[in-house]
């Protein structure tokens, strides 16, 4: 009995020092950023809105550190529907590209994972660059897909959102989104951060690896 408690202590030991070494090693990120497009004006280019300056019609935002190229617009969604948009997610205001301009950019760029909410009349791939305007390596893809009155009761056209997310390596510093101009509208964008992805099982946390091993050697020396 106490040959295997010996050894179940010893693999506890090497593990939860692997991955203790590991946690210590990962570099520390920024807190997550959230743009909900609120405070800009409708049919605005957002431009320089959340990176210290403003819309082009002269509205400013939190200074994030987050450019957008010509083609991103904000528009804000009509009580009534008339708008072309409804059911948003948080407030009224959404994210809209008219044109291939379409990026993103962070000079100081974000980590971890990127989630947001669309609503969409086409299936289509936003891409995620290690560098400005698309350049660097591609570090992840996520898709869209067709869903833009799906359930909906005659709202709006726009009337239906869900959430996509993606999880990945490296340091994001722009978001391409010119598959989605003309055809879908965006809320809630969060950059650093993802929402759980289904079936993915998370790694067991230090607290509990430290607990096992403290029980494996009270067992082992007391009885």
């Amino acid at each position: 009995m106490h040959i295997h408690l010996r050894r179940l202590y010893r693999q506890l030991r090497t593990g939860a020092a692997g991955l203790l070494l590991c946690i210590t090693s990962f570099p520390t990120l920024a807190a997550p950023i959230e743009l909900d497009f609120e405070g800009a004006a409708n049919e605005s280019q957002l431009l320089e809105f959340y990176n210290g300056g403003q819309d082009s019609q002269g509205n400013s935002g939190n200074n994030f550190g987050v450019r957008f190229a010509a083609g991103a617009l904000a528009l804000v969604a009509a009580a009534d529907g008339s708008g072309g948009f409804s059911n948003v997610p948080s407030g009224s205001t959404v994210l809209f590209f008219d044109s291939f301009s379409a990026w993103l950019n962070i000079a100081e760029g974000f980590s971890g994972g990127f989630s947001f909410y669309y609503s969409s009349a086409l299936d289509a791939v936003i891409h995620l660059y290690s560098g400005e305007n698309g350049s660097g390596d591609l570090l992840a893809s996520v898709n869209i897909h067709h869903q833009f009155d799906r359930d909906c009761a005659g709202d709006s056209l726009f009337c239906s959102w869900s959430q996509a997310q993606v999880l990945f390596a490296g340091t994001a510093r722009s978001i391409d989104f010119s598959a989605t101009r003309d055809w879908a509208a965006f809320d809630n964008l969060t950059l650093g951060i993802a929402a759980p992805v289904a079936g993915q099982v998370p790694s067991p946390a230090p607290a509990a690896i430290m607990a096992l091993l403290l029980m494996a050697w009270r067992k082992l020396h007391f009885g």
